[in-house]
């Protein structure tokens, strides 16, 4: 790393602006810099949120021993409530809108501080978030995934793909999430199974996890999704193929029979994937919708039309 960016990064430590502030907690947890840890701590009292939570990432990122007290601090976390204040923090779900004050932090700073002290301190929370997966409460497994997902946890991987198979459907709809917000390549196989699961929320969690991994093993089960029963499933299978970038013909194919679709918002999520696709193929299809009685849906064939006329008189263009 040249020494040039890293005084510019620990200058930027010293600043007041939030979103300068901000920028240089993320740089310097991404580059690690040991040198940071100061300005990183003093970042931990700044008045924006932001940037305590960022500054809490960073810190984490260093695994900055020293920062273990403030974190806990964030956390109002005494010896004896540490691991329920880490539990807490870790599974909480909300979003901050607006600064709650200064005798109360942000659930983001909360939830940033559980992770860098679980990076710090390995084990405090993910044991305790792993012996909850084995619950009979469907709340509490559920609850000890989005933990361990927030968490980052490397542990809980597994035991979560095999969660996919739980009896209960908002166990199988949570673990289908997790994993999806992961990324976990492990958990394809058991996503794909999902996809015929007999509750419609499953099979769209499904969905929407393999297109956050991205799979060519989904491309097939995915275009066959263009048909499930549920609208819902049917509209998410269409984004998720719209991001593929794919020229499999049958998927395309999926696509364009989807602009027939009894339901508005499935004929527009199939538009724009297919514009997305630059599948000219489906030029007079998109063409069609222009009179659809939904303005949206005419809209976006508009703007399909433009995109796959394009694409057909120029087939090697790329777009931006």
């Amino acid at each position: 790393m040249p020494e040039e960016l890293q005084t510019i990064i620990l200058e930027a430590l010293d600043q007041e602006d939030p979103n300068v502030l901000k920028a240089a907690c993320l740089m310097a947890g991404a580059l690690k810099l040991p040198q940071a840890e100061r300005g990183l701590l003093k970042a931990l009292a700044h008045k924006a949120w932001p940037v305590r939570a960022e500054a809490a990432k960073g810190l984490g990122r260093l695994g900055s021993k020293g920062a273990v007290p403030y974190l806990r601090r964030l956390l109002k976390a005494t010896d004896a409530d540490l691991r329920q204040k880490l539990l807490a923090a870790a599974a909480d779900q909300s979003k901050t809108t607006a600064d709650p004050g200064p005798d109360e932090q942000p659930a983001e700073v909360k939830r940033a501080a559980a992770v860098a002290l679980n990076q710090i301190e390995p084990g405090i929370t993910e044991e305790a978030l792993l012996a909850a997966l084995g619950a009979d409460q469907p709340a509490l497994v559920n609850a000890a995934m989005v933990g361990l997902a927030n968490l980052e946890s490397e542990s809980g991987r597994a035991r979560m793909v095999e969660l996919l198979s739980h009896a209960e459907p908002a166990v199988r709809r949570t673990a289908a999430a997790c994993l999806g917000r992961l990324r976990e390549t492990t958990a394809v196989e058991g996503l794909l199974a999902l996809l015929d699961d007999v509750d419609a929320e499953v099979r769209r969690e499904a969905v929407i996890a393999l297109n956050h991994i991205k799979d060519r093993r989904a491309l097939g089960p995915l275009s066959d999704r263009m048909a499930d029963a549920d609208a819902e499933v049917r509209r998410v299978a269409a984004i998720a193929l719209g991001n593929t970038k794919s020229r499999e013909e049958g998927m395309r194919a999926a696509l364009a029979k989807g602009l027939t679709d009894r339901e508005p918002k499935v004929r527009l999520a199939c538009l724009s994937a297919l514009a997305n696709l630059r599948a000219a193929e489906a030029l007079e299809g998109s063409a069609a919708l222009l009179r659809d009685t939904h303005e949206a849906v005419a809209r976006q064939a508009a703007v399909t039309v433009q995109v796959l006329a394009l694409a057909k008189e120029r087939p090697d263009y790329e777009g931006d």
